[in-house]
């Protein structure tokens, strides 16, 4: 019995170009995916946690890529939420690095760290509870996709 090869309907020409015009597509800039998924201005919140997990044109690309037509909020909301688990599971920010940049700009180490919004509400809980920084660490280092909030809320309670 001979097997033969099922000839290929696209030329190798016509892939190469296809590869190289989805890498050379430009960047979706926050307000285009703002206006594509009608997020209202002061869905500050929404926002805030896009710019935490979106934070190259690639994911904005890939966020696009993965967003139903017409999402409503929680298709939003759902899809951040995994797009930050996956950043979190295969570029997580090192801890000793994070104590470096939490030394001169606090909320963005945290944002980086955690990939969500953070304000600067958060940093007064941590400075009135007398949270030490290092516990934060501890705690996001048994639990990686921990979230800001429960982690306060964890040690202000011991």
């Amino acid at each position: 019995m001979t097997l033969m090869n099922k000839p290929s309907t696209t030329s190798q020409t016509e892939e190469q170009t296809t590869i190289t015009t989805t890498l050379n597509q430009p960047a979706w800039t926050f307000d285009e995916i703002m206006t594509e998924c009608e997020i209202k201005k002061n869905a500050l919140m929404l926002i805030a946690d896009m710019k935490a997990v979106l934070t190259t044109g690639e994911l904005c690309n890939e966020f696009m890529m993965r967003i139903p037509h017409k999402p409503s909020g929680s298709n939003i909301h759902a899809l951040l939420d995994e797009m930050r688990d996956e950043q979190l599971k295969t570029n997580s920010m090192e801890h000793d690095v994070f104590l470096d940049i939490y030394l001169l700009n606090p909320i963005a180490a945290l944002i980086q760290y955690f990939k969500h919004s953070v304000s600067t509400a958060h940093l007064e809980r941590i400075r009135l509870w007398g949270i030490n920084i290092k516990d934060v660490v501890r705690l996001k280092q048994l639990d990686n996709n921990i979230h800001l909030n429960d982690v306060l809320e964890k040690l202000y309670g011991n």
